[in-house]
């Protein structure tokens, strides 16, 4: 089984491959795309839309059987409550499924700064925070890692392919992206 993940990101192809293994031998293959949503996403829809993004231009690339998108992004509480949260979609030919990681506060002053990751290397020294520990690595002194987040994020999005038999039906990926993209999430 071929698995595309539309990324790079170190902590990101970790998480993938330690999660993916439930679904048996699989060949993680990681791919450069474009999400087709700003560099930081700034709402849960720009995230989904990014992730499913993600997921679909990294199966197409390589010819995968699955994409795997994820994408980070923040979603506003309030107008000073703000919290980063791991989308993961993953897709086949037709159809995705998505996950969430949990969610987390992320300081208002990063939102200043371009990326989350940009602000982390302003505020650490260290440039690619975001592909080692992440900002959670660092708030939570090493308790939790980007890589646990984006592994419960794909995790979550492995359910309805575990469970075929209580997951009858899946979305289909067209009408997901076109009912996110009417939202206002």
């Amino acid at each position: 089984m071929r698995v595309a993940v539309g990324s790079t990101n170190k902590s990101k192809i970790l998480a993938v491959k330690k999660a993916w293994r439930i679904m048996g031998e699989a060949e993680i293959i990681p791919v450069k795309v474009q999400s087709g949503v700003p560099e930081q996403p700034r709402s849960l829809k720009q995230t989904i839309i990014g992730a499913i993004n993600r997921a679909v231009n990294a199966r197409v690339k390589v010819n995968a059987e699955y994409g795997v998108g994820i994408e980070a992004g923040y979603m506003n509480i309030t107008h000073n409550l703000l919290v980063d949260v791991q989308v993961t979609a993953i897709v086949d030919e037709e159809y995705v499924t998505i996950g969430f990681s949990p969610a987390f506060q992320i300081p208002l002053e990063a939102t200043r700064y371009n990326t989350l990751g940009e602000y982390m290397a302003s505020i650490t020294g260290r440039a690619k925070i975001n592909e080692e520990i992440g900002a959670i690595g660092y708030f939570t002194n090493g308790i939790v890692t980007r890589t646990d987040l984006t592994y419960y994020s794909v995790i979550m999005a492995l359910v309805p392919r575990i469970n075929k038999k209580q997951y009858k039906s899946l979305p289909r990926i067209s009408e997901v992206i076109d009912k996110v993209s009417k939202e206002t999430l």
